[in-house]
């Protein structure tokens, strides 16, 4: 594997219709469709005639995208159910307002804390994605180009840094909607991030709003 492309899917129907995230398997909205197209005229300009194996999760806001890059770039998406979000447990396919009367409260280690009944630990969401890279970086014949969520690809780039468990509840690697971003090794072999939630596509085409920084005045 020369390099690890990471994509988030784009926008979907749960991120404007007040549903939550997770498991909740919703498809794409318009704005996501024309994010995801953008993405791919992006990726066939800057990988066209590189070798490249796609893999995505199986939920529809991930494959769909998937699916639209795929036709922009001559790839076939190969849908792998490890690469999900996390799982939100009971909460999956709830409102937001339906899913707060089985919410738990943050206990520590927040590694080992689930959020619902049912649900992931961070720890369990992460090793499902790490078994998952081990398994798919024996694919070293050109890029591996992943489509899959926001907390998905920042596990993805924990396991890239080798990062242990009790860092995660420290860190974390932003992904917005069809963002890339780009693994690599260098020339002493050392594990790099050579760029992260990269955006600048949806920028020059009118799909994104300003960059979203926080002052001190507007932090939550």
């Amino acid at each position: 594997m020369s390099s690890l492309i990471l994509i988030r899917h784009g926008q979907s129907e749960h991120h404007v219709n007040g549903m939550t995230g997770g498991w909740t398997d919703t498809g794409l909205t318009e704005l996501g469709r024309r994010q995801a197209a953008c993405l791919g005229a992006r990726l066939k300009r800057e990988i066209e005639g590189m070798p490249c194996r796609m893999v995505t999760s199986d939920l529809k806001r991930a494959f769909q995208t998937a699916q639209i890059v795929g036709k922009e770039i001559g790839g076939t998406p190969e849908p792998v159910p490890e690469l999900r979000e996390f799982n939100n447990g009971i909460a999956a396919g709830m409102t937001q307002e339906e899913a707060k009367f089985y919410f738990r409260e943050p206990t520590e280690p927040l590694h080992d804390w689930q959020p619902y009944p049912q649900a992931d630990t961070w720890r369990r969401f992460y090793s499902r994605v790490s078994d998952t890279m081990d398994r798919l970086s024996g694919h070293r014949d050109g890029l591996l180009l992943l489509i899959a969520h926001a907390g998905t690809i920042s596990n993805v780039v924990a396991w890239w840094l080798r990062l242990e468990i009790e860092m995660l509840s420290k860190v974390s690697f932003g992904a917005s909607p069809t963002s890339i971003s780009v693994l690599d090794v260098n020339q002493w072999g050392e594990h790099t991030i050579e760029r992260l939630n990269d955006t600048a596509h949806l920028y020059a085409a009118g799909l994104s709003d300003t960059m979203p920084l926080q002052t001190e005045k507007d932090a939550p």
